[in-house]
């Protein structure tokens, strides 16, 4: 498959059934200064690696951390109504 960029390519993955796997909840910069991101999503067993840098890396990461956390918040808000 083909990608506009790291945010299709994940919004993509997801929308087909994919998983993130492995996340950093922080950017990191590379020596040269360079902000750098990256994350792991699984699909029927297909594991694919996402990176991406600066402004890009910077919207992957928001992107991934607010989808985490609308995870978390949607199993807290099950975990209520069930208890």
């Amino acid at each position: 498959m083909n990608y506009k960029d790291s945010l299709d390519a994940l919004m993509t993955i997801l929308n087909l059934g994919g998983k993130i796997t492995q996340a950093s909840n922080q950017l990191s910069s590379m020596l040269n200064g360079l902000k750098y991101y990256s994350l792991e999503l699984t699909i029927n067993g297909d594991h694919y690696l996402i990176q991406s840098f600066e402004q890009e890396a910077i919207a992957l990461f928001n992107m991934a951390m607010n989808i985490l956390y609308d995870k978390k918040t949607s199993i807290k808000k099950i975990e209520k109504t069930c208890t």
